[in-house]
């Protein structure tokens, strides 16, 4: 009896809003959680990553351009590396989704899963500039991901109106996933909130890796020459 009940729980059609086009749909909440749960790993997996890697490659970074190495191509090639995880990372979630169940959209769904990769994935680096040790960054990332992700499912809130989900990082990569799953046709508005979210992010990024990676001049000497130069 237990059993059956839980299958048939895991098996119940879900009538719910997609806010980014006022649509009413209606899927099976075993559906609805694959694409919560493709989320939730997608993010947190890119944005322990980039906070990691940034982490350790913070002092060398520092001594590079202390030495006069140019930061343009450090970072070129930060930003080459986050794009080509967060689109492998992506393609491989959208890759296997086909062997559970069938999304109306795969590209729409790659989609929305890489503007998650990259939300999250800069998020780790901006952390990573800010936070003094590994266990902070798990702790918020842990946290902000579950405040971020849980209130915007369908599973947990069918019906959004008047919730600011729109002001939520996850909102655009949500959005569109839920559309790739079940909407016959994808808006481009919410993609354009995820890659808003990402420039953001990106921004404080620059310039918190431009201030700690700056030169700094030596102090002038000179007034301390009659003295030996001490």
């Amino acid at each position: 009896m237990d059993r059956r009940r839980a299958t048939d729980f895991a098996a119940a059609p879900l009538t719910f809003r997609l806010r980014a086009t006022g649509q009413t749909l209606t899927a099976w909440t075993d559906h609805v959680g694959m694409i919560h749960g493709c989320l939730g790993v997608v993010m947190l997996l890119m944005a322990f990553l980039t906070f990691s890697a940034a982490r350790r490659a913070g002092p060398f970074d520092r001594r590079l351009t202390a030495a006069g190495y140019p930061r343009t191509p450090l970072l070129l090639a930060k930003a080459t590396s986050l794009l080509s995880a967060a689109a492998l990372v992506a393609l491989y979630t959208t890759v296997w989704t086909p062997a559970v169940w069938s999304p109306r959209n795969l590209e729409s769904l790659w989609l929305g899963l890489f503007t998650a990769c990259l939300v999250y994935g800069v998020l780790g680096l901006v952390l990573a500039l800010f936070l003094p040790g590994e266990l902070e960054g798990m702790v918020v990332i842990l946290v902000s991901s579950n405040l971020d992700l849980l209130p915007q499912s369908p599973l947990v809130n069918p019906d959004p109106h008047g919730f600011p989900g729109p002001l939520l990082p996850m909102y655009g990569s949500m959005q569109t996933c839920l559309a790739a799953g079940f909407a016959p046709t994808t808006p481009l508005r919410p993609v354009a909130a995820s890659l808003m979210w990402t420039g953001a992010l990106t921004l404080i990024a620059l310039l918190a890796f431009w201030g700690r990676t700056r030169r700094r001049q030596p102090r002038d000497t000179s007034r301390w020459a009659p003295y030996g130069g001490c």
